[in-house]
């Protein structure tokens, strides 16, 4: 049974944030020249329109609950127990399953290294905040 009694609203709302900063971050400042040139496009190209940032946070938003209920349901109380319960997570389901459309019909594998690494960090740093901010 689906239990949302033991989440941590605050911690999702800040992963939310957290996810949204990071890849502001990631595909900004850190990594953003190496993903333009792996999909093709310059800076210009790219059309952010408020609604794509709508859907990301509503995106985080439900990737954050579940994460937090992996996590419990992992039983995970510390920060690397939570952080390898957040790291399997995106690996067994994130990551392959985004693998698999990137092999038949996605972007170039370099940007889905970009966004894997991305995601693990994410899912790690907040499996490990879910498991000890309770």
């Amino acid at each position: 049974m689906v239990n949302f009694s033991g989440i941590n609203w605050l911690a999702v709302v800040v992963g939310v944030v957290v996810s949204n900063v990071v890849g502001f971050l990631w595909y900004g400042p850190l990594f953003g020249n190496t993903w333009l040139r792996i999909i093709g496009k310059k800076r210009e190209d790219i059309e952010a329109s408020p609604s794509m940032y709508a859907v990301t946070a509503v995106a985080s938003l439900v990737t954050m609950v579940v994460l937090a209920m992996v996590v419990a349901a992992f039983g995970a109380e510390t920060f690397v127990d939570g952080l390898v319960a957040g790291a399997v997570a995106f690996i067994g389901l994130g990551a392959t399953a985004t693998f698999v459309f990137t092999t038949f019909s996605g972007p170039p594998v370099g940007a889905w290294f970009l966004l894997a690494a991305y995601q693990l960090l994410v899912h790690g740093v907040m499996g490990g905040v879910f498991a000890t901010w309770k």
